[in-house]
């Protein structure tokens, strides 16, 4: 008998379940983000995952947007091997439904077991929560509802300004697209950076946030009460900190005098121009810091420091630690939710 190559072996080795649980009133893009990112991981490395999407009751499932989720498999019809376990989130009434109705909690707590890792997308976590499996972990949610969850379970450590959240073998994620960000951060973990980063570019996503990084950015913050035109200019800023950005600079880019500029700037964003520009490099830098191994040479170069001491003394003043500090270590009843408070069915998902 012949001995089987190298490549038939790979191709012996079964692919990872990865089980997306839906219900109705599920957020769309809290099942099709992770799943999309799952299945690109597929086409670059096949064999690699298979793709599940789950229900209470199996069927099609429709989302709080009107879509519908054809052919769910039920929870009951799974295989016994699930490799991922990720549950996503939706508006309050229909995770309260899920969860006190229909017993997602109770399944999530009897699979657990026999599941390699589990995870949420935002409201998912209160699921995950129902199931005990938050208890004495750090976890995190949306940011609307993270304190909710603290109340409703005093066991769990919330983390509110978290992208993702990993402890042990549960990873949990903030609002909606950042099921997109926990997933690349899942196959990061299986596959490596290399792939993770291909298919973060093939979903022409403008950056590849790490799991510390605060749920509100500063330039969605800064966005939120802007004019167009300051709207216009803070992205810019975001994508190019290298460029001088002195205010003098950003003034001529919208046509106004600096002291206008610095006024209006401040008025509506709530912060200087200055602290901004720095807040957007130091963010850069985080960001290099995370995905890369370069100097803090060139991460000050890359991030528009004029030099390593101008970096350091920035990221003390954000982050109370230096950039060599953060980056070794500085990232930074079981149906117990049938008092969770309905906010007029405002979506969490």
């Amino acid at each position: 008998m012949p001995t089987p190559t190298h490549k038939d072996e790979e191709a012996a080795v079964p692919a990872s379940t990865v089980v997306l649980v839906a219900f109705d009133g599920v957020e769309a893009i809290d099942v099709a983000g992770p799943a999309s990112v799952f299945s690109k991981a597929e086409q670059l490395r096949p064999g690699s995952y298979e793709v599940l999407i789950a229900s209470p009751d199996g069927g099609t499932v429709s989302t709080n947007s009107g879509l519908q989720l054809g052919d769910t498999r039920s929870l009951d019809a799974l295989p016994a091997a699930i490799d991922t376990l990720i549950v996503a989130g939706g508006d309050e009434p229909a995770v309260r439904h899920a969860i006190l109705e229909q017993r997602i909690g109770d399944w999530i707590a009897q699979a657990a077991p026999r599941v390699r890792r589990v995870a949420s997308v935002c409201s998912g976590a209160f699921a995950l929560a129902a199931a005990g499996l938050l208890d004495g972990r750090e976890a995190t949610t949306h940011w609307r509802v993270c304190e909710m969850l603290q109340e409703l379970r005093p066991q769990v450590r919330v983390r509110q300004q978290r992208i993702y959240v990993r402890d042990g073998k549960v990873w949990t994620s903030a609002g909606v697209v950042t099921g997109i960000e926990l997933a690349l951060a899942l196959v990061e973990d299986d596959l490596g950076h290399e792939v993770s980063m291909d298919i973060a570019r093939t979903l022409a996503l403008p950056m590849l946030r790490g799991g510390e990084q605060p749920q509100l950015t500063p330039a969605l913050q800064a966005q939120a009460s802007a004019s167009h035109r300051l709207r216009e200019l803070v992205a810019w800023i975001g994508t190019h900190p290298r460029e001088e950005l002195a205010v003098e600079v950003l003034a001529e880019r919208v046509g106004m005098s600096p002291r206008n500029f610095a006024r209006a700037f401040a008025a509506e964003t709530g912060c200087t121009p200055a602290r901004f520009v720095e807040r957007t490099r130091v963010a850069a830098a985080a960001q290099l810091l995370r995905q890369t191994g370069w100097t803090q040479e060139r991460i000050a170069s890359r991030s528009g420091f004029r030099s390593v001491d101008a970096l350091q003394r920035a990221f003390v003043r954000l982050h109370g630690v230096t950039p060599g500090g953060w980056r070794e270590g500085g990232r930074t009843p079981k149906d117990g939710l049938q008092d969770i408070p309905l906010k007029n069915g405002r979506h969490h998902g």
